[in-house]
């Protein structure tokens, strides 16, 4: 049997199947409908990742748990219990359901899982930046702690700014003999003592306005500070 019969062999087969029902024709319009559907969908899952991303970005830095790595091991110790596991877990669901959607391109398909998931990262990683240099997340976490945000408030206020074990993040509103004191991202008030074991490295620099992340056991409302680092002044702080 030559090509063209082998054709001609396949495509009476197929008519075959058609006439007999057991193979539908599909108009063009559904496969229109189908891949707009599947756009779509990409869209939703992308901007949806988009948003954790860049929410725990800012989780963490509300929280002064990005800036724990200024205190070497111990910081790191504590960062990796602080991570917020289930918003990760929910990321990186997003991103598998993102990749079996775009998997169903041909062009995405032919080519190695690695490609797709590479840019799949550079859009997300882009788009998370972008939305980290606005006040996008710190407008809605002071609309939460305000209980101005009823849909979505409970995550701001769960996951927005949480306390973190001996980590304590806040901005300097009154400087005084003992210390300082400061005022957490969610507008709590801590008094840090400093004392001869206390390791800080600008103590002279400190000064109020100052954004600060303390290391040290809290008792009644007060730090007895074992390290503390300068960070850089976040849009979340009221002061």
């Amino acid at each position: 049997m030559n090509n063209q019969q082998e054709k001609n062999f396949i495509a009476e087969k197929v008519l075959d199947k058609i006439k007999s029902g057991e193979v539908k024709m599909k108009s063009r319009a559904y496969f229109v409908l189908r891949a707009v559907l599947l756009i779509l969908g990409i869209l939703v899952l992308t901007f949806f990742l988009i948003y954790f991303i860049s929410f725990i970005i800012f989780s963490l830095r509300a929280s002064g748990a990005l800036f724990l790595p200024k205190f070497g091991f111990s910081g790191m110790k504590i960062l990796f219990n602080a991570l917020p596991w289930l918003l990760i877990l929910i990321a990186a669901t997003l991103i598998i359901s993102l990749e079996i959607f775009a998997k169903r391109f041909t062009f995405v398909y032919r080519r190695p899982i690695i490609y797709s998931l590479l840019v799949i990262i550079i859009i997300v990683a882009a788009g998370s930046f972008l939305i980290d240099k606005t006040g996008f997340h710190p407008n809605l976490f002071r609309k939460a702690q305000e209980r101005r945000l009823p849909a979505i408030g409970i995550i701001y206020r769960d996951f927005g700014a949480p306390r973190i074990g001996n980590a304590h993040h806040g901005v300097i509103f009154e400087v005084i003999k003992s210390g300082f004191k400061i005022e957490t991202p969610c507008g709590e008030e801590l008094t840090i003592i400093i004392s001869s074991k206390t390791h800080f490295p600008l103590k002279a620099d400190i000064k109020k306005g100052d954004v600060v992340v303390v290391l040290g056991k809290r008792s009644d409302g007060a730090v007895q500070a074992i390290d503390i680092r300068k960070v850089n002044k976040g849009r979340f702080f009221r002061r």
